[in-house]
């Protein structure tokens, strides 16, 4: 195989002294510590964390030597330990399964029951857990818990190929510097934010390690600190970003915006797009799914402004088109499989087409438009109805809302802050039966304090589900 991020051997001869990682922590909430790791640095940590891990595996008696190929689970903290960990697993060809940090011990310990995993490693300290002997499957390099399912055992499986192929695609893609300084904005357990972190160690960049989120002093002083180039997040992250007023932060630095993880609505796409023109700035909208690695698409930058709603083309080694108006995909970044429990980690790949899910169109010049996701429609009396069209409607009068739903029962949250004394759940739910032309007893409108959003920055529907029920109880 050719070099691979992971590799940090390789990785250390060709940037040497370039820093690596640079890592902010708190000394007894008033000094900060800074830590820097340089890429010859990083290898030796490395080295000495799968000295420790093999120490462990064999120390394990009980532990038939078969097969060392061990099941980590990894918590994902935005610190050095874990970085040093996940690769120091990937050259000892161990299976990583990253987990979120703030996931509740109670299902934390359901899903290491449930897969029976061997070592769990947290902040760097290592945990045995299991002695199985797995049959874990030697392409298998990654696991990854499904969106919205973090009490759920369906994992995505990810070979080594995959890895590293959609690693490669987009370090081309996005012309990715060994001068380049990135700061996390996504967490580890994320595809998307793991592949940042794959993508600019690959290139020989410069990550700064961040748990603050954009609205903090700290993440402002960082950025300004360290002359940030490149910024990615989901939607979230960008209707901040223009909440704070774009001409008012400290950008100097910056060499491209990057979104991927949801749908940004064209008129904000727009939005960034003209500051980045007005500035000398790229912004590179991107599209992915974890069954693809992580990123699968780009519009290149100089189309952003005629196609604000358009996901552009598949990134090289990738083939996208059309089957009865869903986007299907195919490329070696393409998963393995879905496990759902010990078994399916021994077989092969099984997943050659990924069937995203997603309804498009393809323009004349190759570059599709998500007009909308298959399960993002409910039918109600037979009409077929798209979510995200009614929170367009919503988005025009100005009002925050996020929609869901099934068959026959369209249910609405509407930020309270963003409503006016002209609106109210009624005159809403009359508004939205005018404007689909149903009965309005079809729809149901629920006032919230906020979006609930998981640590991804996507939104966290089954928590709106437990707040409309809970509401119904009270009425």
């Amino acid at each position: 195989m050719n070099k691979t991020f992971w590799q940090t051997k390789q990785l250390a001869e060709k940037f040497g002294d370039n820093t690596a990682l640079i890592c902010s922590s708190n000394i007894d909430n008033t000094e900060a510590r800074v830590e820097k790791v340089s890429y010859q640095q990083l290898h030796h940590l490395v080295q000495q964390a799968k000295i420790a891990l093999k120490k462990i595996v064999v120390g394990q008696k009980s532990l038939v030597q078969k097969n060392n190929k061990q099941l980590i689970m990894l918590v994902a903290h935005q610190n050095i330990n874990s970085i040093v960990y996940y690769l120091a697993a990937l050259q000892l060809e161990f299976v990583v399964w990253w987990l979120d940090k703030d996931l509740a011990q109670e299902k934390k310990q359901k899903l290491i029951n449930h897969y029976q995993v061997n070592l769990l490693i947290d902040n760097g300290e290592i945990t045995p857990l299991n002695t199985r002997d797995h049959e874990l499957h030697q392409e298998l390099a990654l696991l990854i818990t499904t969106s919205g399912s973090t009490g759920s055992p369906s994992l995505i499986k990810l070979s080594y190929q995959n890895l590293q192929n959609n690693c490669q695609a987009i370090c081309d893609t996005l012309e990715l510097q060994s001068t380049d300084t990135v700061i996390t904005t996504l967490p580890l357990h994320y595809s998307f934010g793991l592949s940042v972190l794959n993508t600019h160690l690959n290139q020989g960049s410069t990550l700064v390690l961040n748990e603050t989120g954009l609205l903090t002093r700290e993440f402002w002083q960082l950025f300004k600190q360290h002359e940030i180039r490149c910024l990615y997040g989901v939607p979230y992250h960008y209707q901040m970003l223009l909440k704070l007023n774009l001409k008012r932060l400290s950008l100097t630095s910056l060499r491209f915006f990057a979104v991927a993880g949801g749908r940004l609505l064209p008129k904000l796409v727009s939005e960034i797009n003209n500051w980045c023109l007005d500035n000398k700035k790229h912004f590179f909208v991107m599209y992915g799914q974890t069954e693809a690695t992580a990123r699968i698409s780009v519009l290149a930058p100089e189309k952003v402004a005629s196609k604000p709603y358009s996901i552009g083309q598949e990134i090289s080694g990738g083939k996208l088109w059309l089957e009865g108006g869903e986007l299907c995909y195919s490329g070696k970044n393409v998963m393995m499989g879905i496990a759902k429990n010990i078994n399916a980690l021994s077989l092969p790949a099984q997943k050659k087409i990924l069937h995203t899910g997603d309804l498009a169109i393809c323009d004349d010049d190759g570059d599709y438009q998500i007009i909308g996701r298959l399960k993002r429609f409910i039918k109600i009396i037979g009409q077929r109805i798209n979510l995200d069209e009614v929170e367009q409607f919503f988005y025009e009068k100005k009002l925050t809302v996020v929609c869901s739903g099934q068959d026959d029962l369209l249910s609405c949250y509407i930020v309270k802050s963003s409503m006016t004394s002209e609106y109210s759940t009624d005159i809403c739910q009359k508004l939205l039966g005018l404007f689909l032309n149903i009965h309005s007893s079809y729809c149901r409108c629920f006032l919230i304090d906020k979006v609930p959003y998981f640590s991804s920055g996507k939104i966290n529907y089954p928590e709106l589900t437990l707040l409309k029920k809970d509401q119904e109880r009270s009425e």
